[in-house]
């Protein structure tokens, strides 16, 4: 049963469908091809419609209240331009203060737009590097998009999204993302949000991609402690303890977003082994970064638990733990290998 507010927001968004036939927003998109349809169209009310229903699908419709449809439609059909070229593997992003003068709409806040191929952690990673800049978040329509492209990246058509509808072999899942945030004229401000993001997308891509590859490495470690040397001192207890946990951390208890080997050197400092990195430690560190992988007081870490035995192991957490967050379990063993972590995180 439709609310009032349903209500509104279906006539909202049927208003702001008209607006694509007579609004500079509207028209032709930058490819040629008339916004919101398969190339070589005409510009369509049913067509237009039709995206922003999905667009705005699970948007609460308190968060349209109040707003002008020019600005509503001109917000989805901004984030389809952006769309309309994206090669393989990559992310789009733009951050923007649309203004009517600039851009045929405009927004009380600055907007972060988005399109990447779906997968976990995206909102999330997004979201939360704005509030470590300390940028105030207002907004956030996040629809997963079906679309078509041809091999350049250039986006052919976008499909329905209705469950059990037939879809193409070449159908694509991407997640489009719309964030509004306290307002930032400033564009070289603006400029670095985008690298940023950037970056964080490129971590999130490499920690998906490799996730299954460092899951079967903790549970190889696991399987392979008991043949390790070990400290003098080193009960098995320990070891199995140790075996348990990694075992535990693999069941989908532990977001692990890097893995790299190391060898300890004649001056107890770490080097990287080239080709073992995994997720975000994915990259070789560059040339005479080899003695300084990790940060100083985990260097410090392992100098003592190398003068303790032959072998030691450690997991650490990501630099970018918050203050306060207590330390994971250390492990009682080296074998020249970090395990990196984010805590808090969560699939998004």
């Amino acid at each position: 049963m439709q609310t009032k507010l349903d209500e509104a927001k279906t006539e909202l968004l049927a208003r702001a469908a008209r607006v694509a036939e007579n609004s500079p927003v509207g028209g032709r998109s930058q490819s040629g091809a008339p916004t919101g349809t398969t190339s070589g169209a005409a510009p369509d009310q049913d067509m237009a419609l039709a995206f922003l229903q999905r667009y705005y699908l699970h948007t609460a419709p308190e968060d349209l209240a109040d707003r002008d449809p020019v600005d509503v439609f001109g917000a989805a059909f901004s984030h389809y331009r952006l769309a309309e070229n994206r090669p393989q593997g990559t992310a789009n992003v733009r951050v923007h203060t649309p203004t009517v003068e600039e851009n045929g709409w405009t927004c009380s806040h600055s907007v972060v737009e988005v399109v990447t191929d779906d997968m976990p952690f995206l909102v999330d990673s997004v979201t939360n590097e704005l509030s470590r800049q300390g940028r105030g978040i207002h907004v956030v329509i996040h629809p997963q998009v079906v679309v078509r492209r041809d091999v350049t990246g250039k986006l052919l058509e976008v499909l329905p999204t209705e469950a059990g509808a037939e879809r193409p072999h070449d159908a694509l899942v991407e997640s489009w993302i719309h964030v509004e945030m306290d307002r930032e004229t400033d564009r070289a401000d603006l400029k670095q949000i985008t690298a940023d993001l950037l970056r964080i997308l490129s971590d999130v891509r490499e920690t998906v991609e490799d996730w299954e590859k460092m899951r079967d490495a903790a549970l190889r470690i696991a399987d392979e402690l008991p043949s390790e040397p070990t400290a003098d001192d080193l009960r098995d207890q320990e070891v199995e303890e140790a075996r348990e946990l990694l075992r535990w951390l693999a069941d989908n208890h532990f977001t692990f977003l890097g893995f790299r080997e190391y060898r300890l050197t004649e001056d107890d400092s770490l080097a990287a082994v080239p080709g073992t990195g995994l997720g975000i430690l994915r990259a070789d560190p560059h040339h005479g970064d080899d003695h300084h992988p990790v940060s100083p007081s985990f260097n410090r870490l392992l100098r003592r638990r190398a003068r303790q035995g032959p072998r030691a192991q450690a997991a650490r957490p990501d630099q970018g733990q918050q203050p306060g967050d207590r330390p994971p379990p250390q492990l009682p063993r080296l074998r020249r290998r970090e395990e990196v972590r984010r805590r808090g995180q969560r699939r998004g």
